[in-house]
């Protein structure tokens, strides 16, 4: 029979043991992203159904996390992966002195260092045009919050502030061909406020966006959407 109190025994079960705690701090780091990944799906349901319920008038349902923060929190907890963390190797001796001894040609006269933006079709429509961001702000102005060139073509409806009456005419501008854009703070709006809106924009096809409760981020990406409904029209 085998010696319990051998040393070959103990070196078995410290490896064992060694092996085990690696294996365990693997299953930890891969739980987490899992946990993150279930997180993030979950909040991108939240946002399509938030969406579905403010473009049809339903109840809208719990709030929770946004699907930006969810993305951030996945993104951090990959980032610090031990396996993306290894600095680059630093260039040998040889490849630096070549790359010295070859100088960059100089830039072509009519080449610029940064090629200008391309002007985006929204840009184009609000020359003529406004946009349109509706929501309760609570007195906060949010033309700060959305890019420069098109903040001074942008009408801030305050819901709140105003009731029904902020609304106006603004179905009527927008069946009129005024309106270039609505943006939708779809979390701080009452649906009998943002109802009549979203009608008048889908018979007129002017894009609707949805902007949560107006933060940049939210405002920024709204805006995207309403690119991309513009950029499918042709």
């Amino acid at each position: 029979m085998p010696d319990e109190d051998s040393s070959i025994e103990h070196v078995v079960e410290a490896v064992r043991a060694a092996l085990h705690a690696r294996r365990s701090a693997v299953s930890e780091r891969l739980g987490r992203i899992r946990e993150l990944v279930v997180a993030y799906e979950r909040a991108l349901e939240l946002e399509i159904a938030q969406r579905f319920a403010a473009e049809h008038g339903l109840k809208q349902p719990r709030s929770g996390p946004s699907a930006t923060d969810a993305a951030k929190a996945l993104e951090r907890a990959v980032s610090s992966l031990p396996e993306l963390s290894v600095e680059p190797a630093p260039p040998s001796a040889s490849a630096t002195a070549s790359s010295q001894a070859t100088p960059k040609p100089p830039p072509r006269a009519d080449q610029s260092e940064a090629e200008p933006a391309p002007t985006s079709r929204l840009a184009e429509l609000l020359t003529t045009r406004k946009l349109v961001v509706l929501g309760a702000l609570s007195g906060r102005d949010r033309a700060g919050s959305l890019p420069a060139e098109l903040a001074p073509r942008a009408d801030i409806v305050d819901t709140e502030r105003e009731g029904v009456s902020a609304i106006g005419n603004l179905p009527k501008r927008i069946r009129q061909g005024r309106v270039a854009a609505v943006i939708i703070l779809d979390r701080v709006i009452q649906h009998k406020h943002s109802e009549p809106v979203i009608a008048a924009a889908r018979d007129s096809g002017v894009p609707v966006g949805f902007a949560g409760q107006g933060g940049r981020a939210s405002l920024l990406r709204a805006l995207a959407q309403i690119e991309e409904m513009l950029s499918s029209k042709g």
